[in-house]
């Protein structure tokens, strides 16, 4: 729901689609970012890593 927030935020408050699609893109990108590394740690311990 936040980025669907974000995302009416930005089409509401840039001059342009293109623009509203960018200024999306600088907060959505580095949280999707952040929860992929959240996610992955608990994985680690559920696979350990081999030595190939």
């Amino acid at each position: 729901m936040l980025d669907g927030t974000d995302l009416a935020n930005a089409l509401l408050t840039e001059s342009s689609i293109d623009d509203a699609v960018r200024a999306y893109e600088n907060l959505i990108l580095p949280r999707s970012a952040q929860a992929t590394q959240d996610c992955a740690k608990p994985l680690d311990n559920l696979i350990p890593p081999t030595d190939s």
